[in-house]
């Protein structure tokens, strides 16, 4: 398969998070995995899932409206990747959006609350075509949930090699605090993800980042900056990619 047939496959839908009770207690939402099937467009196929709820902090919104919202999307999704492969052609990864909707469907927030995407580039696009999403109203309020969008390296394409923390350790020692003071808000306990591709001789090609707080979103292209910055060891012969947290 080439990479110009590859499709986006929703791997895990997700529903992480909890609703509020009465007295303040909380519980936890119901989670839901599928697999879904791709169709010749490079399209998915909605599952359906009557009973599941997309659990907020204020409202909800079944599963099954979620998929209608981000169905359409999914050629869009796809050609963010596509754009990139000249540039990085090992290109991949799972991409988790958070979304927090307004009342009306529109979307008043995403961000990436995971990645091992690894271009920022790419997220960015990512991002961009999903808070164009129109969403079925959300019962009962604004409503949170998460979506993940997985896409392997193409079968014609040697992956890169899979770097583990411990091999970046010494760039990450030098260069983790000076990121943290640069790139996270005043007074916040922001962490990073951030997954990198590293060439032949040391070099970040590319970086991404994701973090678990929605306030420091927007220093996320700080972060990858930073990173492409850093020397790290040399892989050899053929691109490397690492994944590692900033905290």
């Amino acid at each position: 398969m080439g990479r110009n047939s590859r499709t986006i496959t929703g791997l895990v839908f997700l529903l992480s998070l909890l609703a509020l009770g009465c007295g303040g207690s909380s519980e936890p939402a119901e989670t839901t995995t599928r697999t879904d099937e791709s169709t010749s467009g490079g399209e998915e196929q909605a599952a359906h899932h009557e009973s599941v709820q997309m659990e907020g902090l204020m409202g909800t919104i079944s599963a099954d409206m979620v998929e209608r919202g981000i169905e359409p999307r999914m050629g869009r999704f796809l050609r963010c990747f596509q754009e990139r492969y000249g540039s990085l052609e090992v290109l991949g990864g799972r991409f988790e959006m958070a979304f927090r909707i307004h009342t009306d469907g529109t979307v008043r927030w995403v961000y990436p609350s995971d990645s091992t995407i690894g271009d920022r580039e790419t997220e960015r696009c990512l991002l961009h075509v999903a808070a164009g999403i129109h969403f079925h109203r959300p019962r009962g309020g604004e409503a949170e949930f998460s979506y993940p969008l997985s896409l392997d390296t193409a079968e014609d394409v040697r992956p890169p090699l899979n770097w583990d923390e411990a091999r970046v350790m010494d760039a990450l020692s030098e260069g983790g605090p000076a990121l943290l003071a640069s790139c996270r808000p005043a007074g916040s306990r922001a962490h990073y993800s951030v997954t990198a591709y590293i060439m032949p001789g040391g070099r970040v090609q590319a970086a991404g980042a994701a973090t678990d707080d929605a306030e420091a979103a927007d220093s996320l292209d700080c972060v990858a900056q930073a990173v492409q910055g850093w020397s790290m060891a040399d892989p050899g012969s053929y691109p490397a990619k690492v994944h590692f947290e900033v905290r």
